[in-house]
């Protein structure tokens, strides 16, 4: 964990711990979850993907299949990140929250994967300030991402 990478990890880490009162623990070696929130004797797995704006036009995230954990208390986070002082749909923190399960149907049915590997995902999201949408759009495939956008009840409902 480096870069960009570090910095959206500690975003979301700070975003539960203070707005989402979950706590966090680290396992000791990143298998496909970078970290546990635990809150009511629940926990959940997390996994955070980060982009920075390419080219003024997208968020670019790359998945594996091979490296995927679905189940039903298993989240990715994708951090779609803005520099320090400036705002991406009004937003300094911007963050789609999907529940591994719906990332599963998302994979068999939307998302395109790279031409030379099959295993990898290629992911570009559009922010549309206009609309206020996160549309995730490859090689003729879109799909509305907008109702995960800073969406953390699925994570809380989890814990209960």
């Amino acid at each position: 964990m480096s870069g960009i990478g570090h910095i959206g990890e500690l975003q979301v880490i700070n975003e539960l711990q203070n707005n989402q009162n979950v706590e966090i623990y680290l396992p000791m070696k990143d298998k496909g979850i970078d970290f546990i929130g635990v809150g009511n004797n629940n926990s959940v797995q997390i996994q955070v993907k980060t982009s920075k704006f390419q080219k003024e036009q997208y968020y670019w995230f790359d998945l594996y299949k091979n490296k995927m954990i679905y189940s039903e208390n298993t989240f990715y986070i994708f951090v779609l990140y803005v520099l320090p002082r400036r705002k991406m749909m009004g937003k300094s923190k911007n963050f789609l929250i999907i529940p591994s399960t719906d990332l599963k149907n998302y994979v068999s049915e939307n998302f395109v994967p790279k031409k030379n590997d099959e295993n990898c995902l290629n992911l570009f999201i559009y922010p549309n300030e206009k609309d206020r949408t996160w549309i995730y759009k490859n090689k003729g495939s879109t799909l509305d991402l907008t109702s995960h956008w800073n969406n953390f009840s699925p994570i809380k409902n989890t814990l209960g």
